[in-house]
Formats: C-alpha cells, structure tokens, sequence
C-alpha cells in the first residue's frame, strides 16, 4: 500500500521495527518504532513518560513526511 500512495504522490511515514519489511513493502520514509508488540508505545513507562514517547514517534513520521527521499530511508 505505501507503495501505490507514494506513486499517487502522497507521502508515506512508515512506523515499524522491522526495516526490512518496510523496505520489501516499498515504504521510502521509514521510522523506527519501540518495539515489535509495542511499535509506537512502551506500556512498561509511566503514563505521562509513554505519551511523551508516542508524541515524539509521531512528531518524527510528521517531520518524515516533509522529507524529499530517492529511495527507501530511515530516518530518525
């Protein structure tokens, strides 16, 4: 799917663990997300210290989108 949105000329931030499978999927802007059962979250943290870390995720596939890439990338 992200690759068919990027041909259609809308930008796709990918938020994953697994940057291989980004990759395989045609995903060009991918973030790297916590963790594979938790990819934009750590329910381990106290409440207010998992929201901060779930607005910085978004934050960064909000940056991503503005992004111009050639290719797959991860950015941080």
């Amino acid at each position: 799917m992200a690759k068919e949105l990027e041909s259609a000329g809308l930008p796709v931030a990918y938020i994953t663990t697994l940057d291989g499978l980004a990759r395989s999927v045609g995903a060009n802007r991918i973030i790297r997300g916590q963790a594979i059962v938790n990819v934009v979250g750590d329910p381990s943290l106290p409440l207010a210290d998992e929201r901060k870390l779930r607005e910085e995720l978004v934050r960064k596939a909000l940056r991503a989108l503005e992004t111009p890439v050639e290719g797959p990338t991860i950015l941080a």
